[in-house]
């Protein structure tokens, strides 16, 4: 049996390193490091060309100079969006055509002779006990990658979708209104294709179910919707070929000797930053004028959370944003953290809290979505719309550098790492039940 595993969008984005891209990209090492062996399944990693599927050859390489490139001219990135974005309306335009054509031809070729239409992959035919699960962020393709899965749904095909979270549809004042469109529109048009949702957490899950109750997701009686956990740990292959990197950058060797809190993500509206800095600031007004503030993720589309980072008196000082950065960086970057804080108004699953307590980090955290689920007792929680209580955690663990010890030892000591590995076998485990 085949499993597809389709990574479209982390294949076209790689110098992009988002939670999302960073899930695909270990859970698809760890599967294929599974299938390799056992005999009766075979992981295919694939990406959607528009027309067709093809093979993807290596998923986890990184292309760390057009990373450099994003972050340099990163003031372009608003006007670059647009652009782009009307060049893949175009594009999709057209792939949609060439698809139809493709269609009216492949059925014409076989009607005349009444034979049996079969699908083909690489010279091998795409049998009715395969699975293909759509891994990827794949939310703005054009639509023939809905006739495709209409395709792979005739020939009884299993299709499987991960759902990380519907923040879009449960919160669209987090998301601007062209993602919001396209986001909702996927989840609307396209759930009654897929056979099970393997959501990352038991409250994404229930989002899940509850969308698809209140009618804002197209009903499909015999839909399966199980939930699997995330791994913490990286793919330590790439992050022992990029380490040496890491002793030439002169941003993370800047922070070596510093203490500095971490926030990991990109900067959207959901990820709470405003409270972030509120809290920062009564920190550094409280004589606590030594510590950092570190943003490891890219600038969102929210002009007015840039704005509100970059007018603040510390910006450039003791506010540092570092952009995208590597899985080799990230790491670099945990290891050497005061903290690491999580201040979203809601997570599908919360990537940083685990990661951060698997090297032992405290986590200062919002009790927001999943969060409380997947840091368990291990968090010390406040409420997202209370700056107030963000401030007090990281002033007590400032104060008492005997609590701060006592909170990592105990990490240490009783938390249990989430391997990916084992992170793959949950998921494989959910695709046959």
């Amino acid at each position: 049996m085949k499993i597809f595993i389709d990574c479209t969008h982390t294949v076209k984005h790689t110098y992009k390193n988002t939670g999302i891209h960073r899930v695909v990209r270990e859970l698809t090492s760890e599967l294929l490091k599974i299938s390799s062996n056992r005999t009766d399944i075979e992981i295919v990693v694939v990406m959607f060309d528009g027309i067709f599927i093809r093979s993807v050859t290596n998923l986890n390489q990184q292309q760390y100079d057009h990373l450099v490139k994003v972050n340099k001219y990163l003031a372009l990135t608003k006007i670059n969006i647009k652009i782009q974005s009307l060049l893949l309306k175009l594009k999709n335009k057209f792939m949609n055509f060439l698809y139809i054509l493709n269609l009216i031809n492949l059925f014409d070729s076989n009607s005349e002779n009444n034979k049996k239409v079969f699908l083909e992959f690489e010279g091998s035919i795409i049998e009715p006990e395969d699975i293909y699960v759509i891994a990827d962020a794949n939310w703005d393709l054009p639509k023939t990658y809905y006739r495709f899965l209409q395709l792979l749904k005739r020939h009884k095909v299993t299709i499987v979708v991960i759902c990380y979270d519907l923040i879009p549809i449960k919160f669209p004042e987090f998301a601007s209104k062209r993602f919001t469109k396209a986001f909702t529109k996927f989840y609307s048009d396209y759930s009654i294709l897929f056979d099970k949702v393997l959501c990352i957490s038991k409250k994404s899950a229930e989002d899940y179910s509850n969308a698809r109750i209140q009618g804002l997701l197209t009903n499909n009686n015999s839909q399966i919707i199980q939930s699997f956990r995330l791994g913490g740990n990286y793919y330590k292959h790439e992050l022992l070929l990029s380490e040496e990197n890491n002793k030439h950058d002169v941003k993370l060797q800047q922070l070596l000797n510093k203490k500095y809190i971490l926030v990991v993500g990109s900067l959207v509206p959901h990820k709470n930053i405003k409270t972030i800095i509120a809290a920062f600031d009564l920190l550094i007004n409280s004589s606590h004028d030594d510590v950092f503030l570190v943003f490891a993720g890219n600038k969102g589309w929210d002009s007015e959370t840039d704005n509100f980072i970059e007018s603040n008196e510390m910006y450039g000082k003791l506010i540092q944003i570092l952009g995208s950065v590597t899985d080799a960086q990230l790491d670099f970057l945990y290891q050497n953290c005061y903290c690491l804080v999580q201040a979203s108004f809601y997570e599908g699953f919360g990537l940083p809290v685990v990661e951060a307590l698997q090297h032992c980090k405290p986590v200062i955290a919002s009790n927001g979505g999943s969060l409380p689920e997947v840091g368990g007792d291990f968090c010390r929680y406040f409420s997202p719309n209370q700056p107030t209580e963000l401030y007090e955690a990281l002033k007590e663990l400032l104060d008492s550098e005997i609590y701060y010890n006592n909170l990592v030892e105990r990490i240490r000591n009783e938390y249990v790492p989430f391997s990916w590995q084992e992170s793959a076998e949950e998921f494989l485990s959910c695709l046959y039940n």
